[in-house]
């Protein structure tokens, strides 16, 4: 199949992750990509019913079918994991013909073959530095983001891989990031994926505020 046949994916997730007090947050329910109407919808049920959905420009936090929170965000549904897949974009998370960053070296090591990408751009330069990506039999293994300055910000881990109707997508991503010498994990669990689910349309296209 190709890339551009899949145009929605489905999936129930439970997310663990470490916070700065020491403490644990578990977070589970089911979330919903739609790469047309350009819409991700995270229906959370567990520790209490909500939902959050992002936009390209927009994040919007509803409770009780009413927007608690709203904030601007940019491109952020360009790199999400869901975006990549579908458009089979993942292996080299979507850096492959972005002008904003270059590729710069390429080593391998062991099973895996590792690309440096670099900032491009005057501006990104200011505020990013390189990315490491590693990929294993051709699939996104893992991520390494420095900032500007070389220091390490964070690593991220994409592992069991499922094929849906063509689809490659992981079981688990695990995320860690490194703040003030200590290391905070954020691990992602991915379960009864659905490709092109042709019902819940009013989820896909979840309703939102004309800008």
């Amino acid at each position: 199949m190709l890339g551009q046949q899949f145009f929605r994916v489905k999936a129930d997730f439970s997310i663990k992750e470490t916070m700065r007090d020491g403490k644990s947050n578990l977070t589970m329910g089911t979330v919903y990509f739609d790469k047309t109407a350009k819409r991700l919808v995270y229906q959370i049920k567990f520790p209490e019913k909500e939902t959050l959905v992002l936009t390209d420009s927009f994040y919007y936090r509803y409770k009780d079918g009413k927007i608690i929170e709203q904030k601007k965000a940019v491109n952020i549904l360009s790199f999400s994991i869901f975006n990549l897949a579908l458009s089979s974009k993942m292996s080299n998370f979507g850096l492959d013909g972005n002008p904003a960053f270059k590729l710069v070296d390429v080593t391998k090591e062991d099973s895996l073959i590792i690309s440096t990408w670099s900032p491009a751009v005057e501006k990104l330069k200011e505020i990013t530095g390189n990315v490491l990506i590693s990929q294993k039999k051709k699939q996104l293994f893992g991520l390494v983001f420095f900032d500007k300055d070389g220091k390490l910000l964070s690593k991220q881990f994409f592992e069991e891989y499922k094929n849906f109707k063509g689809l490659e997508f992981p079981g688990i991503i695990t995320q860690i990031n490194f703040l003030d010498g200590k290391e905070f994990y954020k691990i992602t669990t991915f379960k009864n994926v659905v490709v092109n689910d042709m019902n819940e349309n009013n989820i896909y296209n979840y309703s939102i505020p004309v800008q």
